[in-house]
C-alpha cells in the first residue's frame, strides 16, 4: 500500500521484486504514467478519503509512502520549525491509544487541527499514522512493515515516528541514505523510516541497507570497477555504513546510463538554484553521478568536453538539454518508463529512485540485499504495451 505514490518509484521496484502493490494518488498527469507503466492506482485518489479498510486495500501488510514535507523542510525557517513541532505534538497525540473509540476522537480533534492550518500539508504528514494506527485498532490487522521517506530535513519527523511506533509494537528506526552508494547515477539523499511489527522485541535493532558502491566526494578518484573493501581507506566521512564485506563497486557515473545518446564525455551545468551567480553554479563532468534531479531538471545545461592540445580538457560546445528519457535514467528509471502528460520533469524529480528502493524494500521485508539480476531485471523493463510512445518534449 502505497501512500503519496507518484510515477511509482516504490511500485516498479516491488513489481520488479514480485510484490503486489498500490498506490494512491492525487495528481491525474502522474496517475496517467503509472496507468501507462501498468501499475495499480486507487480509484480514490486522496489518502485522506481512503483506509485500511476499504475492500480495494484492505489486504495489504506493508504500508509505503512519502508525504509532502514542505511546510516545514526548509532549515531556519520559524513557520517551517513551527510546523514540525506542531506534526511531532499531534502525533503523540494520535498514537497514545490502545481502543479505536478513543483514537477516533483524537484523530477528529486533530483533523479539526490541521484543517485550520494555513498548509494543508502539514496535515497530510500524519496520514501514514492514521493509516498504522486504522490497520491496528480498526481493521485489526497491523501493518506487518512500514516504510516512510523524504527528504533529509524530515529526519527529525521520522524519529519521532519511530518512538512512538516502537511504543504501539514496531521495531523501528530512521536513517539517511545516500543514493548513489547503491547504483544510482545521482547523489540524491533520502531521510528513509522502516518499522516492522514485532511488539515482543520492539527494541531491536532494525536493518538498514548496506552500501554497495563507493559514495560521490567532489576531488575523489573513482574506484577502479571491482576494490576489495580491505584495500579501501577506512570511513571517516561520517558515511551510515562501513564499506560492505567483499567488494565495493565505483559510483555509477552519468555516462554509464546515457553512453546511448551521450557516448562522448560532457559537463553537466545547474543552472538554476544559484540566484543568476554563474560561481554558484554546480558542475558534475559525465563520469561523475549527477547532482540531485529535480523538477527543474531541463534547466540543466550540457557541453562537449573535449581534449585541448595541451592534454587538458576543455568545455566545448553546448549540447542538447536532457530528454525526459535521460532524466529517468539519471533517477534509475527503466528507459522505457512510459512518462506522460506536460509535467514529466516534475513526476520525475519527485520520485524516488526505484533502484534505491529495491534497497529499501530488500531490508525492510527481510529478503536480504537484492542480486544484481535484479538491478538488470529493473533496467530492463519495459511497458507490455512496448509500441505505446513516451511522451512528447515539451
Amino acid at each position: 500500500m502505497d501512500l503519496f505514490a507518484g510515477p511509482g518509484g516504490l511500485d516498479i521496484a516491488a513489481t520488479i521484486m514480485q510484490v503486489k502493490s498500490i498506490g494512491v494518488e492525487w495528481d491525474d498527469a502522474t496517475r496517467a504514467t503509472r496507468d501507462a507503466a501498468g501499475l495499480h492506482t486507487a480509484r480514490i485518489k486522496d489518502v485522506a478519503e481512503l483506509s485500511p479498510c476499504d475492500a480495494e486495500v484492505v489486504d495489504a501488510n506493508v504500508l509505503t509512502g512519502g508525504p509532502p514535507c514542505q511546510s516545514f523542510s526548509v532549515a531556519g525557517n520559524r513557520k517551517g520549525h513551527k510546523a514540525l513541532e506542531d506534526v511531532k505534538r499531534l502525533a503523540t497525540r494520535l498514537t497514545a491509544h490502545e481502543d479505536l473509540a478513543s483514537f477516533e476522537a483524537a484523530w477528529e480533534a486533530v483533523r479539526e487541527e490541521t484543517d485550520k492550518m494555513s498548509d494543508e500539508r502539514t496535515g497530510l504528514v500524519l496520514q501514514p499514522l492514521r493509516w498504522i494506527m486504522e490497520a491496528k485498532l480498526k481493521r485489526e490487522k497491523p501493518y506487518d512493515v512500514v516504510v516512510l521517506e523524504q527528504v533529509p530535513t524530515v529526519m527529525p519527523v521520522w524519529k519521532h515516528y519511530a518512538e512512538l511506533l516502537r511504543g504501539v509494537g514496531y521495531a523501528a528506526d530512521a536513517h539517511l541514505l545516500h543514493a548513489e552508494d547503491f547504483g544510482v547515477p545521482q547523489t540524491r539523499r533520502r531521510a528513509v523510516l522502516i518499522a516492522q511489527w514485532d511488539p515482543e522485541h520492539t527494541d531491536r535493532t532494525v536493518e538498514f541497507p548496506k552500501a554497495t558502491h563507493q559514495r560521490y566526494r567532489k576531488g575523489v578518484v573513482r574506484l577502479p570497477r571491482q576494490t576489495h573493501a580491505s584495500d579501501l581507506a577506512p570511513r571517516s566521512d561520517g558515511a551510515l555504513f562501513p564499506a560492505p564485506v567483499g567488494t565495493i563497486a565505483p559510483w555509477v557515473a552519468m555516462q554509464d546510463v546515457l553512453h546511448a545518446s551521450r557516448p562522448e564525455d560532457f559537463v553537466m551545468v545547474s543552472n538554476y538554484g544559484s540566484g543568476g551567480d554563474p560561481k554558484k553554479r554546480g558542475r558534475r563532468t559525465s563520469q561523475e553521478p549527477a547532482a540531485t534531479i529535480t523538477g527543474k531538471v531541463r534547466r540543466n545545461r550540457l557541453f562537449h568536453l573535449k581534449e585541448a592540445e595541451s592534454g587538458a580538457m576543455e568545455v566545448g560546445e553546448e549540447l542538447d538539454r536532457l530528454t525526459f528519457e535521460e532524466a529517468g535514467l539519471l533517477q534509475s528509471f527503466p528507459a522505457r518508463y512510459p512518462w506522460r502528460s506536460t509535467d514529466v520533469a516534475q513526476q520525475i524529480g519527485n520520485a524516488i529512485p526505484p533502484l534505491l528502493s529495491l534497497h529499501i524494500l530488500g531490508s525492510a521485508l527481510r529478503l536480504g540485499r537484492p542480486g544484481r539480476a535484479l538491478a538488470e531485471a529493473l533496467a530492463a523493463w519495459e511497458p507490455e504495451h512496448k509500441g505505446t510512445p513516451a511522451v512528447a518534449e515539451v
